[in-house]
C-alpha cells in the first residue's frame, strides 16, 4: 500500500513540475517583448525616439524609403532610441536588441515555407544613444556577403562620422549608401536625384551617341567625304559656328 501511495504521487508531482516550468517559460517570453517602441505606420520609414536625425536627412529618409518600397518589396527602417532598458526589462546587448526588434516588427516580407522568395530582405539599421553604436540587421532572404557588406558599411562610413559626433550625418550616410550598393536601386549621386531602376541601364542620350558615332565611322569609311554621314556634320559645324558669332 506504501508503495500503490508513492506511485500515485508521482503524476502529481510531475504536473505541478511541468506547471512550474511553463509559467516560468511564459514570464520569460513575455519579458522578450520589445515596450513603449511602436513599429512605423504605413510608408513610413523612421522612428527617431529621440529627435536625433535632422529635418533635412529626416525628410530624404522618408521620401527615399517611400520611393524605394513603390519600386521593390524592400524596407529599410531606421530607429533610434535613447537606452535599450527604456524598452526590455533584461540586461541585452545591442545586437540582440536589434534582432529582436526586427523579428517583433517583421520587418520586410517573410514566410516560413522555406521559399527563399518569401524570405525577408528587409533592413533594419538601429543607433542606440547610450552606447553611442549602431547596427545593421537584414532579413534572413540576404546572402551572407551582403552582411559581411554591412559590417564594413558600419566600419567605413558610419563608425567614422560618430566618432565626429556627428549622429545624424553618420546615419544618414548608412541610410544612403544601404541603398545605393545593396542591388536594390541606384542612386545618382552626382546631383542627389534618385534614378531607381535596373543597374546598368543606358540612358537614352548616351544611347544616342553611340549610334550616331557607329553610323558616322561607317559612312566615313565607306563613302569618304562624300558621304551623308560628313555631309551631315559639316552641316552642324556650320551651323554651330554661325550661332556662335
Amino acid at each position: 500500500m506504501k508503495g500503490l501511495s508513492q506511485n500515485k504521487k508521482c503524476p502529481l508531482c510531475s504536473s505541478v513540475l511541468c506547471f512550474f516550468l511553463l509559467s516560468i517559460m511564459e514570464m520569460d517570453c513575455l519579458a522578450q517583448d520589445i515596450q513603449n517602441l511602436d513599429p512605423p505606420g504605413n510608408l513610413e520609414y523612421l522612428v527617431d525616439k529621440i529627435n536625433l536625425i535632422h529635418p533635412e536627412h529626416a525628410q530624404k529618409i522618408r521620401d527615399l524609403g517611400k520611393r524605394l518600397l513603390e519600386n521593390t518589396e524592400t524596407p529599410i527602417i531606421v530607429v533610434t532610441i535613447d537606452k535599450i532598458s527604456d524598452h526590455v526589462d533584461e540586461d541585452i546587448s545591442i545586437d540582440d536588441f536589434a534582432e529582436r526588434l526586427f523579428d517583433q516588427w517583421q520587418i520586410g516580407s517573410s514566410g516560413n515555407d522555406g521559399n527563399e522568395e518569401n524570405l525577408s530582405k528587409g533592413v533594419l539599421l538601429l543607433f542606440s544613444n547610450e552606447s553611442g553604436e549602431a547596427r545593421i540587421i537584414l532579413g534572413a532572404g540576404w546572402f551572407q556577403e551582403k552582411r559581411d557588406y554591412c559590417q564594413w558599411v558600419y566600419d567605413s562610413v558610419i563608425a567614422p562620422r560618430f566618432r565626429a559626433s556627428k549622429y545624424s550625418r553618420g546615419i544618414f550616410a548608412g541610410f544612403d549608401i544601404l541603398l545605393r550598393s545593396m542591388d536594390i536601386v541606384e542612386i545618382e549621386s552626382e546631383h542627389g536625384r534618385p534614378n531607381f531602376g535596373p543597374k546598368g541601364n543606358f540612358s537614352p542620350p548616351f544611347i544616342l551617341a553611340i549610334v550616331l558615332g557607329l553610323w558616322t565611322l561607317i559612312s566615313v569609311w565607306s563613302s569618304g567625304s562624300g558621304g551623308l554621314a560628313w555631309r551631315f556634320w559639316a552641316k552642324i559645324f556650320s551651323y554651330l559656328t554661325t550661332f556662335g558669332k
